[in-house]
Parts: C-alpha cells; structure tokens; sequence
C-alpha cells in the first residue's frame, strides 16, 4: 500500500478557484486567510477613507473581514489534507487479500468530478447575487457604492469566501459517499474507548472540524438581527442552508463508519450464536448418552464452553458502534445553536412577557 495513491491536489480535484490560488498565486496555508482580511481593510477602510466616506462599521462587516472569510479561506486550504488523513487511517486497517482491488482510480475521478466545485461556486453566485440586487434596488451602505469598483471588489470578495464555503461543504459530502466504497475493505477492531482507534478518532474528526467552521459562519446568521434590518428572503435562504447542511455534513461520514461497525459486529455475533448453538447440541447428546454424572463428563465441559461463549456474546454485543462517545451529540447541538442563542433569548423574552404582559 503506497501513501501516494491520491493526492491532496487529486482532492481538490477540476475546482478552479484552487487552481487560482495554488497554482497560479501559489498560496500557502494562512495566504488565502491574510487574503480576506486585507482585501476586507481595503474596501472596509482604505478606500473610504481616500474618499472621504465613512468607513464600515456594522458588526457584520466586521465580523466578515476579521472572522468569517478568513476562518473560511484557512479551512478551504487545510480540508485536503483533513481529508488525506482520514483516508490513510482507513488504509491501515484495509484486508491484506484486498488490498490490489482498492479503487484509487475511482476515488481520484470522484473527486475530479466538477459536480462538486460548480454547486459549491453557484453558492458564492447566489450571496453575491443577493448583495448586487440590493445594490441595485439602492439598499447600500455609503461605503459600498463608492464607485463602480468598489462594488466590484466587495461583491467579488464575497462571491469567492461564498465560494469556497460551498465547496468546503461539497468536498465533505463527496469524501464522506467514498468512505462507503473505501470501509468495505476494511476491518475494524471492537473498542471500548473509540478515541483510542486511529480510524475512528479521525473520522470523528473530520465531522468535528467542519462544524466548528460551521459555528464561526453561523455567528454572521445569529448576530445580523441585532445589527441590520436582515433581508428575509436572503436571510431565510442561509438560515435553511446552516440548520440543514451542518447536522448532515457531521453525521453522513459518523453514518458511514457505523454502518460498517454494525456489520462487523453483526458478523462476528452471528458466528458465536453459530457456535453457541453447536455446543448446545454437543451439550444435549452428552446429556442423552452419559447416565454418570461426575467433574470429568463431557457435558460439564460443554457447558463451560457455552457459558465462556455467553458471555463473548455479551461483550461484544455491549461494545459501541458508533465512532463517539453519547456526548459528542450533546455537543454538536450546543454548537449549531450557539450562533443563535441570542437570538433564542430574545424569543425566550419575548414569550414570557407576552404571558405575564399580554
């Protein structure tokens, strides 16, 4: 098995914003984040200030250039190699009679199919769509109509963070089907502690790192009604998409390592009771042959054997399958609702008063 079957550029796959950024501008790890951020200085602050126009100050904003861009553009660059690490700690557990049949080929052109980066670009199309057409309506900050070309660069900046956030999300979704394929050669060893197997550590993982990107996101959703007049339509459109996406893009590679812990259990406890039924049959004819019953009889001996199975059947049937601890999904719904906590105090406020203050 060579580490080198796939490639953290195979993973990017035909996406041409990394054939931009990595290729031609050759960006590295924090580039694309330090990107934003003087990008968003520059239309946020330089440009109004030579023209002599308040610069940005709505938390939104600011929370764009400073945080959500930057944490979207650093995570856009490192999800490879999340991805390349998943994939390798299965390949240690891949059959050794298996190994020659693994498709890497297939998992290089799933990849590679453009599916994945056109539904994540059309994303960036549709927010920068929503910020043009209130341009357009006149809905606009002084700042953000300056001239022609500072739309253009705020829009822009937009369309490729937007971008990249979709193809973040399409990127995980596609490893996460191919994890079917790959975990079908694969065998994994039952565990009382799941962080203690390498497979399972990194998989849960995988599922954690995209939502604590998916948290700092969701803080631009949670805070915009307490800033801005929040636009309905748009607003509706990315709340759906973050409840939606999140809950899915964190369980769907969980689904696929438990579907294989399942059936890997499932075989091993249908060969016990196989066993256990075969001993209770050799149990039964030392039972109908043996008239002395004394501590060398064979039935004796085939009860032990029974019992010692039983109790293997217990243990393994006990085991987990699922690849995390009952707390990680405690965890995941405090981190979808965070953003939105105020937002739910608020609502939470508003009810009680409208009991005690009809």
């Amino acid at each position: 098995m060579t580490t080198h079957s796939i490639t953290e550029k195979q993973i990017q796959g035909t996406d041409p914003l990394a054939s931009i950024f990595f290729d031609i501008l050759h960006f590295k790890y924090y580039s694309i984040a330090l990107f934003f951020i003087f990008t968003g200085l520059a239309y946020g602050y330089v440009i109004p200030a030579l023209s002599h126009v308040s610069p940005a100050s709505d938390w939104i904003t600011i929370i764009n250039i400073v945080l959500v861009f930057p944490t979207a553009g650093y995570y856009y660059n490192y999800q490879p190699k999340s991805i390349l690490r998943v994939y390798r700690s299965i390949m240690l557990y891949f059959k050794e009679e298996n190994e020659a049949s693994i498709p890497f080929d297939e998992l290089q052109a799933w990849h590679a199919k453009p599916i994945w980066w056109i539904v994540g670009v059309s994303i960036g199309a549709t927010s920068a769509g929503f910020g043009v057409s209130k341009v357009i309506e006149g809905i606009q900050y002084a700042w953000e109509g300056i001239h022609w070309g500072q739309t253009l660069l705020i829009f822009g900046v937009r369309f490729v963070a937007m971008s990249m956030i979709g193809i973040i999300v399409m990127r995980h979704i596609a490893t996460s089907i191919v994890l079917t394929k790959l975990f079908k050669h694969t065998e994994f060893p039952l565990a009382l502690d799941t962080d203690r197997v390498e497979v399972f550590s990194a998989v849960k993982r995988f599922s954690l790192e995209i939502i604590g990107v998916a948290a700092i996101i969701g803080l631009n959703l949670g805070l915009q009604p307490f800033v801005i007049e929040v636009p309905i339509v748009e607003y509706s459109f990315y709340v759906a998409a973050y409840l939606i996406l999140v809950p899915v893009t964190f369980f769907l590679p969980l689904w696929q390592v438990h579907h294989r812990m399942v059936k890997l259990k499932s075989q091993m406890l249908d060969k016990l009771y196989s066993d256990y039924q075969e001993e209770a049959e050799k149990l039964y004819d030392a039972l109908a042959l043996e008239h002395k019953r004394d501590l060398d009889s064979s039935y004796l001996k085939q009860t032990a054997s029974m019992i010692s199975i039983k109790q293997t059947i217990d243990l393994i049937d006990g085991s987990p399958d699922w690849p995390f601890a009952g707390t990680v999904f405690y965890r995941l719904i405090i981190t979808i609702l965070s953003p939105f906590l105020l937002v739910i105090f608020e609502i939470f406020i508003n009810i009680i008063s409208n009991v005690i203050a009809p």
